[in-house]
């Protein structure tokens, strides 16, 4: 074999060495979203987290499964009738449901430790601003009550959507006021509130 060939096939293997790298890199899975737990008891306060918001979401498909489906040129009136109606039949089911039953005392401190660090951080004063924009303090919400039809949603910063656990897409974060609220998506219904979760 020539001194030329055996470069030629040098600079091959190369070249295939940096592609199996650089493919391997991009093939990383992204970092999980939501709070990385430090102990035993933070790791089983978000498994029961999730084990309860895995629970909402059973019920609420059972009983939008049940609903007569909207036709393809469905108007927004029966849009919102459905929805509403998605509404009543979640909150007569969760009737007994009451403010901290998917976010637990447990979990609310371990928002409010990870809460403190963001909005106490350099930017914390920026990501603040960006949260209460237009956003509405004074309201007063409940668990099962539509979620206000004249309140805009809020943003949800990067930052804070970081370190809270993923949601399905039948749920959503949102903040009202300094409440961290959770509500489902597609009843427009407040499915549990954190209140005072920004702090003052």
């Amino acid at each position: 074999m020539n001194t030329t060939h055996q470069i030629a096939m040098f600079r091959s293997a190369c070249l295939l060495l940096a592609l199996s790298v650089s493919l391997s890199a991009g093939c990383k899975p992204a970092p999980q979203q939501g709070p990385q737990p430090v102990t035993e008891d933070e790791a089983r306060t978000l498994e029961d987290f999730q084990r309860r918001v895995a629970a909402y979401v059973a019920e609420h498909k059972r009983l939008e499964g049940a609903l007569p489906t909207v036709p393809k040129d469905a108007t927004p009136d029966q849009i919102d009738a459905r929805q509403r109606e998605l509404g009543r039949q979640l909150a007569a089911a969760r009737a007994t449901n009451t403010e901290g039953d998917l976010i637990t005392p447990p979990m609310q401190a371990l928002i409010r430790r990870h809460f403190a660090i963001i909005f106490g951080g350099p930017e914390g004063a920026s990501i603040k601003g960006s949260v209460m924009d237009e956003n509405p303090t004074g309201l007063r919400i409940k668990v099962n009550d539509r979620y206000p039809d004249e309140v805009p949603l809020s943003t949800m910063p990067p930052e804070v959507l970081k370190i809270l656990p993923k949601m399905p897409e039948e749920l959503e974060y949102r903040f009202v006021g300094r409440s961290l609220v959770i509500v489902d998506a597609h009843a427009h219904l407040i499915a549990d509130f954190m209140p005072d979760a920004i702090p003052a």
